[in-house]
């Protein structure tokens, strides 16, 4: 008996529910970015359903997501206000980005610092015009800002701690 096309197509809400899996299974996502990646293959979808399934199954936390997340970027010796903005970027509620910023046991001084040193090995010479000194203390200040450190941080690793 030969089969007809109704045999091998697939139940919608399976198909969506596989290609979630297949994204988790390379990496955490946050559901807002979830969403963003299949609403494109399944403009259509029941995309609440597939969230109260992934929750009940614990295969998708947007705190997982976030810890995750968090930990890569200090890895990286990125700042907290960079991370903050990165996590709020993939649609991380403000409330659990604070919690999982204060989770981390960072030291964003030292951090500041220690990037600092592996971006300009030798600390800005005294000896230094003072137009030039300016300039390489406003470039390190410029390059500590952009990694997302906060100006406290900022000082502090320039003043040589």
């Amino acid at each position: 008996m030969p089969y007809s096309k109704a045999d091998f197509s697939v139940d919608p809400a399976q198909a969506l529910f596989s290609a979630a899996l297949e994204l988790l299974t390379r990496r955490e996502h946050s559901r807002h970015e979830l969403r963003q990646k299949l609403a494109a293959k399944f403009p259509s979808a029941d995309f609440d359903t597939l969230f109260e399934r992934l929750h009940e199954l614990n295969y998708q936390s947007d705190q997982r997501f976030a810890e995750v997340f968090a930990r890569s970027r200090v890895q990286r010796g990125q700042g907290p206000m960079r991370i903050r903005q990165e996590l709020q970027q993939r649609g991380v509620r403000g409330e659990l980005i604070a919690q999982t910023l204060d989770q981390l046991e960072v030291d964003w001084f030292e951090l500041a610092a220690e990037m600092l040193q592996r971006k300009y090995r030798a600390p800005m010479s005294a000896e230094l015009p003072r137009d030039q000194w300016m300039k390489e203390r406003a470039r390190r200040q410029r390059y500590l800002a952009y990694r997302g450190f906060p100006t406290d941080a900022i000082s502090w690793a320039l003043d040589g701690n």
